[in-house]
Parts: structure tokens; sequence; C-alpha cells
């Protein structure tokens, strides 16, 4: 499915990533969970040069969007996890390696949510990586096109959580995204959020309709939209980032060069307790 190559995708970025003098984001794991093709072209300079060549010409500035996304969601959580949330759920896991490489998380109890197929895929990967499953991960099988997905969810309990909704709300319908925030909006007050989405402003532009098409775009929001849905469910948004906010707070102070897509935008919110005697629009 397109989501599952996304996945595959996107850790193949942070593998060649890991290749750069000096690495926007860390993941030592990102490499171990490839495997043919994908893993060749990580492990070999000429292949690696030829394949970011490649990528560029046919979809400039996703590289630099898929690995400073992945930096900006890595302080998100380290953020987050300071203030003390124990349990993490993510929405759409892919091959998303937090859990296993981040120490604040490590104490955490995490759930990871994903469709069968590319759960078995990274639990095939993180055996063949680790030797075994992590026992403080457990694994549940989640479409979020079915109307049962929140309930779902609620499996993983409404305590207070860090939850991830990374690179999924543009793929699924509107209904589906409702479905996390209805999640998120039972879950306990000090509990964060961290979702990233397609900006109406790009889903609208006439020059991206060939990768709407090719990506499979399904949903997308203003900002100040997305925030009044967030609202409606009892969170505030704390920062609203995107690829001005990229080049500005990571790639500059670096001295990187890299064009990045504005093709997605990753807002972080928290819950915010009732005034007393007022509701809190849940």
């Amino acid at each position: 499915m397109r989501v599952e190559r996304t996945a595959d995708g996107a850790a193949m970025m942070r593998a060649i990533e890991q290749h750069a003098a000096r690495p926007l984001v860390d993941d030592p794991l990102a490499a171990r969970m490839l495997s043919g093709w994908q893993a060749v072209v990580v492990a070999h300079h000429p292949l690696r040069r030829l394949f970011l060549h490649l990528l560029e010409r046919s979809g400039p500035g996703f590289y630099g969007a898929v690995v400073c996304r992945a930096r900006a969601v890595d302080e998100a959580c380290r953020s987050a996890l300071a203030t003390g949330i124990d349990r993490v759920v993510i929405v759409g896991a892919g091959m998303d390696t937090r859990p296993y490489r981040l120490p604040e998380m490590a104490a955490a109890r995490v759930w990871e949510f994903d469709l069968p197929a590319a759960q078995a895929a990274k639990k095939a990967a993180l055996i063949r990586s680790l030797g075994a499953l992590p026992g403080n991960v457990t694994y549940v099988p989640l479409d979020l096109t079915k109307p049962d997905a929140a309930t779902v969810l609620a499996g993983a309990g409404t305590g207070r959580t860090l939850l991830i909704c990374e690179a999924v709300t543009m793929y699924v319908d509107r209904e589906a995204v409702d479905r996390v925030l209805a999640y998120a909006g039972r879950l306990a007050a000090g509990s964060r959020l961290i979702i990233t989405y397609l900006p109406q402003a790009e889903a609208d532009r006439r020059e991206n309709d060939r990768w709407s098409r090719r990506l499979g775009w399904r949903a997308a929001y203003q900002p100040a939209e997305l925030a009044a849905h967030l609202r409606a469910h009892g969170f505030a948004v704390l920062t609203d980032i995107g690829a001005a906010d990229h080049q500005a707070q990571l790639l500059r102070p670096q001295g990187r060069s890299l064009a990045v897509f504005p093709g997605e935008r990753i807002a972080v919110a928290a819950y915010v307790p009732p005034a007393a005697g007022g509701s809190t629009m849940r």
C-alpha cells in the first residue's frame, strides 16, 4: 500500500541522513530496519548520492522535509516526556524507531498502532535488528478508516499520554482523522498531542496535483481550522511549524543547505483543563 511504502521511504531517508557530516536526526536503527534494495542503497556512498540526486529531481525538498520533521518531532517528544508523561501512543507507527532509540521513551509504556501488514513488517524488522520485541511496547493492528478505530485506540487507555500522529492525516479522510481526535479528547489532563498535517494551501496548489495523486493525499487543513478542531477536543496548540521554521531553526544554524517541501506542518498541542464550572467542548 501507498502508506507502507511511505513509511519505508521515511526510514530510508533517516538512514541516509546518518551519513551527513552533522545529521539532523540521530537514528542508528534506521538502516537496520531496511532490507532489499533500500538497504543496499543506504550502505553504499555512490548509490546514496545517486538516490538523493534522483529524489531531488522528482520531489524537490522531500528529503529535507522528512529529516527536518523527524528532528522536530524528536524534540517535541523529549519536551512532552520531560513533563512526566510515561505513556506513549503512536498512531500509524510505520518504521518509527523512537521507542527503541530515545532514552526518554525507554521507561515509558508504548502502544504502536498501524495497519496489519505494515505492523507485521515492522515487527519482523525489529526482531531482525534487536533480536526480540521490547517488553514495554504493545503492537495493535488498526485501520483508521474503520468505524471502530476510536474504540481500538481506547484499548491503550486514557491516562496522561503523549499521542503521536506523524505522517498519517494526509493519507486518510477527515472522518478517520476525527477518530484520532475523538480518542485524544478522552485523554487525561496533562496529555500532549503531536500531529502532522497537509496545509490546505499546498493541497490547493495546482503544481502539487501530481503529488496529490501519487501520494494519495486525502485530507488537508488550514492551521486555524486544525487548531479549532483540537480546541473542540480540549487541546490548545502550543506550536505549529512548517518549512520556513525548519530552515530558520534547524538548517541555517547548522550551515545546511537543503530544500524543504512545504507540504507538511507539525502541530504540538496540550490538554487544557476546563475552567471551574466550565466545559471542555468535548
